[in-house]
């Protein structure tokens, strides 16, 4: 395949597309094929309803550690998949550079669809969706945007397939500061010629599954029928060009690690190619059996693979020995029960770190961290809305794409979480790391003092508790009178859908140095107190403020919310 205009002048391309001028404008017009939403679309479409504390359940496998000592889960955001011709997408991937991420969505089944949203994560507690453009044409299932501004994606579609039966499409538009062209057609004299994007259509394969980057150029995976192909996409209105290609049945997803290019294939399980000269095979692994059409995805992990395999998992393969080394089973919430098994699935996987996410379909997140040795030492389920269809970890936030559309997430780690405290307000280095029940109480005339990460359903103080890290209460925070609470790092109770109150009632003290974060009400009783220790605490008070008469308020903070 050789679709190069490297030869072409701009001038001499004008000079083509005038003597073709009549031919084009009988063909099917590419600017009705893309829109660009509006920004009333935009303003609705991401919204902070369940913002707050995310609770999830342990898993307990007579495993070394406790997930409520390691890590907790906030939910910053979600976005509302966007709908086409009055059917709504679901989210396929996502990529993050720089202060965006871009998400890309599809149509189950034989109707092409599809949409590329664009979010502005800059402000990582603020959102905001910046643009969104949908398509008529073409399922849209992977994407990644390159180091000089351009998104490159693929999908599947039946417009100009030519007769061959290929349906794999591939696009690259030219990003404005990041952000999608604001126009998609532009005319020169009265002749339509598309300067900032491009689309390729009836490329091998029923769809492309997958694309990544590779030294300024783009390997891309098709599915049943398809090929591995590296594609250079030199842009002006030069559609993509193939270098070299590998024809594999039925693949699904591919991990670069510097020139090693591990790909999964349904047919011929992991393939591990080198790619600085061409597809050079090294190694084939048999793994798992997968499903036709199922949706599964590999990250690398070291100088392991992940690769994610339905009901069984997600399993651990090595290169080295050639062979599967390891596995982590699917695990189900205690409280899903009533999720059938066609829905408990492990679409996805990513990693960052020694942390591993795996999207379990109905079964929701699965969040492990991993020792040395490949085996977990915590694990837990978020507690999150909606089928887990992928998941990409970049640094401490987490995309989640589902058929309700994208979640931000953030993971709150025991690595992060500090411990340290203004000179004689709290000793954090004496403290242990807290690994007690998520239902805590604090009796009356008991000092507890802990560290780390406190991750609690519900916390109940009618004695004393020093804590230094971060505090995550999911439910409920009592403080009797009598009651003391001081804290170092960081407070969240609560989250937008079950706003809990904070009640500081009389004769109980709050002391903080950080961050706290209420998403109900605060309310101080009358000699009751809260107060900021030392310098550059914050407050964020998401519903009401109430301080009676004889409450107190002491100390410096930054009002987040304008509660004051």
């Amino acid at each position: 395949m050789n679709k190069r205009l490297f030869g072409f002048s701009l001038s001499a391309i004008l000079l083509f597309a005038s003597c073709e001028k009549n031919s084009i404008s009988d063909e099917t017009s590419q600017e009705s094929d893309f829109s660009i939403a509006d920004a009333s679309e935009l303003s609705s479409a991401i919204n902070f309803n369940e913002t707050g504390v995310i609770g999830f359940a342990s898993i307990s496998n007579n495993r070394n550690s406790d997930a409520s000592t390691v890590f907790g889960i906030e939910q910053i955001a979600s976005l509302e998949a966007p709908e086409v011709d009055g059917v709504k997408l679901r989210a396929t991937h996502v990529d993050v550079k720089g202060d965006f991420a871009y998400v890309s969505y599809n149509k189950e089944g034989a109707t092409y669809l599809g949409a590329v949203d664009v979010i502005d994560i800059q402000d990582k507690y603020n959102p905001a969706l910046v643009s969104r453009m949908t398509t008529s044409i073409a399922d849209i299932n992977s994407l990644f945007v390159d180091n000089n501004n351009v998104l490159v994606l693929t999908g599947a579609s039946a417009k100009e397939n030519r007769g061959t039966g290929n349906r794999t499409m591939m696009a690259y538009f030219n990003l404005e500061n990041g952000n999608l062209p604001s126009t998609l057609v532009q005319e020169v004299d009265d002749i339509r010629v598309e300067l900032n994007y491009n689309l390729d259509f009836g490329n091998s394969g029923n769809a492309g599954v997958h694309v990544l980057p590779i030294d300024g150029e783009a390997i891309a995976i098709s599915g049943d029928a398809g090929a591995i192909t590296r594609f250079e996409y030199p842009g002006m209105i030069a559609a993509f060009d193939g270098i070299t290609t590998e024809e594999i049945g039925d693949l699904r997803y591919a991990a670069l690690k510097n020139n090693t290019l591990a790909v999964l294939s349904g047919v011929d399980g992991l393939m591990n190619f080198n790619v600085a000269e061409g597809f050079t095979l090294n190694s084939q692994i048999s793994t798992a059996a997968l499903s036709a059409e199922s949706k599964r995805t590999i990250a690398w992990y070291g100088d392991n693979i992940l690769v994610s395999e339905g009901t069984e998992g997600a399993g651990i393969y090595s290169f080295e020995s050639n062979s599967k080394v390891g596995s982590l089973p699917l695990k189900m919430h205690p409280d899903a029960a009533t999720i059938s098994t066609e829905d408990a699935v492990t679409n996805a996987v990513s990693t960052d770190g020694n942390y591993v996410y795996m999207a379990n379909g109905g079964a929701g997140l699965d969040i492990l961290k991993l020792g040395e040795d490949l085996t977990p030492l915590a694990e837990g389920i978020a507690e999150i809305e909606g089928s887990a269809n992928f998941v990409q970890a970049k640094g401490e936030y987490i995309y989640v794409a589902s058929g309700k559309g994208l979640k931000i997430l953030r993971i709150i780690s025991l690595e992060d979480a500090p411990n340290n405290s203004p000179e004689e307000f709290l000793s954090c280095s004496d403290y242990p790391v807290f690994g007690g029940n998520k239902n805590l109480t604090i009796t009356p005339s008991t000092t507890e003092s802990y560290s780390g990460v406190m991750n609690v359903k519900n916390l109940n103080v009618n004695g004393t508790l020093n804590f230094c890290g971060t505090l995550m209460i999911e439910k409920s925070a009592n403080l009797s009178s009598g009651g003391e609470m001081n804290v170092s790092g960081a407070m969240y109770l609560g989250n937008n859908r079950s706003a809990e109150n904070l009640t500081i009632t009389s004769g109980s003290t709050l002391r903080v140095n950080g961050m706290v974060e209420i998403h109900g009400d605060l309310n101080i009783q009358s000699n009751g107190k809260l107060e900021f220790v030392g310098e550059g605490s914050k407050l964020y008070v998401g519903g009401t403020v109430k301080v009676h008469d004889g409450g107190a308020l002491e100390g410096e903070f930054e009002d987040l919310n304008n509660r004051f």
